[in-house]
């Protein structure tokens, strides 16, 4: 892994984010502990595909395994992180969005989510 970015949480441990191993065009995350000789345990720091780490989330938060203080604070920064793009970033077109969707159907790991997001819009339209 080629780390970019690494935040330390104290005593040795650091998350590390980059480019992943299997292609310099994914990215990945390292969770690192460090061992007593003063290299990393391997058992403990594995690489994982970001991809991997947004399922996992979701998963955990649909399962309860998550804390309700924790899924406060999640849910704050998530909002805050949707306000800062939304600054940082171009309005999309009608057209823009329509193919971003017909691109998102087309890949398995977000086929739920668009599929829930459809749904919404077909709610809406009847309601109007």
């Amino acid at each position: 892994m080629k780390v970019e970015r690494t935040i330390e949480l104290g005593n040795g441990h650091k998350i590390e984010f980059g480019k992943a191993t299997w292609n310099e065009n994914a990215v990945s995350l390292k969770n690192s502990y460090p061992t007593s000789n003063g290299g990393f345990s391997p058992s403990s720091s594995s690489e994982i595909p970001i991809e991997d780490i947004k399922v996992i989330v979701k998963e955990s938060v649909k399962n309860g395994y998550i804390p309700n203080p924790e899924l406060i604070e999640i849910a704050e920064l998530c909002i805050a992180a949707l306000k800062q793009n939304q600054k940082n970033e171009k309005k999309l077109t009608k057209v823009e969005k329509i193919n971003f969707m017909k691109q998102a159907a087309s890949d398995p790991l977000y086929l739920n989510d668009v599929k829930e997001i459809s749904d919404d819009f077909e709610a809406i339209d009847f309601e109007i």
